[in-house]
C-alpha cells in the first residue's frame, strides 16, 4: 500500500515526540497538495451538544489562533468525547473525503495507546487501507520529558513516580497492536529528527518546519512552577508552558530540568530492551535501524555527565534570577531572595498571560501574514536535548 492509497492519515504520537510541533504546523496550513496532486486536508473538532463538529481550512487556523497551545487536534475517544460520537464523526469524514477528493489528516498524540479501539473502528468502516504515523524516543530521555509534563505535580520524587503504575512507557507493546490492524500502513520515525519535515516527506507535501513547541523546560521555570501551582494547577494544565515558549527570546543558559539519576539507569534499560524486542519483530528493517541507531536504546553513556549529576535542583537562586531578569528584561540584584524572586515572575507572568490573549484574539480576528507567524524560541538549556510534545 502507498500513501496515495490511503483513504484516511492517523498521527498516533507518541506524546512528548514532536507532536506539538507537528499539530501547529498543520493547523497553521491544514490544506496541503501531495506529490501526486491530491489534496491533504488537516482536521481537527469541536465538542457542540455532545457531538462533535468539524474543524477544516480557515475553522482550522482561527481555532489554533486562539488556543492557548496554538495548534488544534482530534479529541481521544473514551476520555474525551463518548466512543459512538467519534467513530460517527471519523465515518463521516472519510466518506466526505472521499466524495471530494481529498486525504483526511487526524491526530491525536495519545492514540499510540488506542489500538484495541481503533481495530474495532476500522473494522466497522471495512478495513480502508490508511496510513498510520507514530514517532518514538527512547525510555531514558522520554521519562524525564514525562516526569515533568505529568508525573511531578501529583508525584514530587522521580523514585515515586517510576515505581507506581501510572508510569506510562507502553509504546512497544501499543505499535505492535497497530502493526496488526489490516490495510494500516504503519510509519515509525525517531523523534529525535524534525517530524514537521519528515512528515511532509512522507507524504509529499510542502510545508515549513516551525521549531519544537514543547519541549522540556528549565528547571528554575518548573521550580517557580511548583511553588505557584496557580500557573500549573496540575499534569493536565500546561498552557502556561506554551505561552512562555511564544514569547521568548535567545536568553541565558540555564539547566534543563532533569530527575534521572544513576540508580534509574538499569530500571529504564530494561525497559527499553524490552520494547526494542517488540518493535524488532513488528517493525520492516529500515524503520527499525533508523529508530535503533540512537544509542540510548541500548546504553545510557551518551549523558552520562547528566546522569552523573543527578537531579536539577530547583530553586537554584542564580539560575532563578536569570529566569526572572530575562522576563523582566532587567539584571536582577544578586540579593533577591526565593520569596521576592517569584514575585517578580508572577506580575510578570501575570502581564503576559493578558498580552498573550489579546494577540491571539487579534489574530483570529484580524488573520497574520503568513511571513510573519511567530516562530517559537527557547532558552538555551544544558543537559538532554528533549523533544517537543
Amino acid at each position: 500500500m502507498t500513501f496515495e492509497d490511503s483513504h484516511a492519515i492517523f498521527h498516533i504520537g507518541a506524546p512528548k515526540c514532536g507532536s506539538s510541533a507537528l499539530q501547529a504546523a498543520w493547523s497553521a496550513e491544514p490544506d496541503r497538495p501531495s506529490r501526486t496532486g491530491l489534496r491533504v486536508r488537516y482536521i481537527g473538532a469541536v465538542r457542540v451538544g455532545g457531538k462533535l463538529m468539524p474543524l477544516r481550512g480557515r475553522a482550522v487556523r482561527r481555532a489554533a489562533a486562539l488556543s492557548l497551545y496554538g495548534y488544534v487536534s482530534m479529541p481521544d475517544p473514551g476520555r474525551e468525547v463518548a466512543v459512538k460520537s467519534f467513530g460517527d464523526f471519523v465515518f463521516r469524514e472519510i466518506a466526505r473525503a472521499r466524495r471530494r477528493g481529498y486525504i483526511p489528516f487526524f491526530s491525536n498524540e495519545g492514540w499510540i495507546r488506542r489500538p484495541d479501539f481503533f481495530t474495532r473502528l476500522l473494522s466497522d468502516l471495512g478495513h480502508p487501507p490508511v496510513t498510520v504515523l507514530a514517532f518514538l524516543r527512547p525510555p531514558l530521555t522520554w521519562m524525564n520529558a514525562a516526569f515533568w509534563q505529568w508525573g511531578v505535580w501529583s508525584r514530587p520524587r522521580f523514585d515515586d513516580w517510576l515505581s507506581s503504575r501510572r508510569v506510562p512507557f507502553s509504546f512497544g507493546g501499543d505499535l505492535a497492536a497497530w502493526a496488526r490492524i489490516p490495510n494500516v500502513g504503519l510509519q515509525v520515525a525517531p523523534a529525535k529528527q524534525d517530524v514537521v519535515t519528515f512528515a511532509d516527506a512522507l507524504l509529499g507535501t510542502p510545508g515549513n518546519a516551525i521549531g519544537p513547541c514543547h519541549s522540556t523546560g528549565s528547571a528554575a521555570q518548573f521550580g517557580f512552577l511548583l511553588r505557584n501551582r496557580r500557573f500549573r494547577p496540575d499534569s493536565h494544565r500546561a498552557e502556561i508552558e506554551f505561552v512562555l515558549q511564544r514569547h521568548m527570546v535567545e536568553g541565558p543558559t540555564l539547566r534543563r530540568a532533569w530527575a534521572i539519576a544513576p540508580h534509574h539507569v538499569e530500571t529504564l534499560q530494561r525497559l527499553a530492551q524490552s520494547h526494542r524486542r517488540e518493535l524488532e519483530r513488528v517493525l520492516p528493517a529500515v524503520q527499525a535501524e533508523e529508530i535503533f541507531d540512537d544509542p540510548l536504546w541500548t546504553a545510557p553513556y551518551p549523558y552520562h555527565p547528566e546522569i552523573e549529576r543527578g537531579p536539577a535542583p530547583l530553586d537554584d537562586l542564580g539560575e532563578l534570577r536569570a529566569f526572572a531578569g530575562w522576563l523582566l528584561s532587567k539584571p536582577l540584584s544578586e540579593g533577591a531572595e526565593l520569596g521576592a524572586l517569584d514575585a517578580f515572575i508572577a506580575e510578570r507572568l501575570d502581564v503576559l498571560l493578558r498580552a498573550d490573549r489579546s494577540l491571539r484574539w487579534r489574530t483570529a480576528l484580524l488573520g497574520a501574514p503568513r511571513d510573519q507567524t511567530p516562530r517559537p524560541r527557547s532558552f538555551t538549556l544544558r543537559g538532554e536535548p528533549g523533544s517537543s510534545s
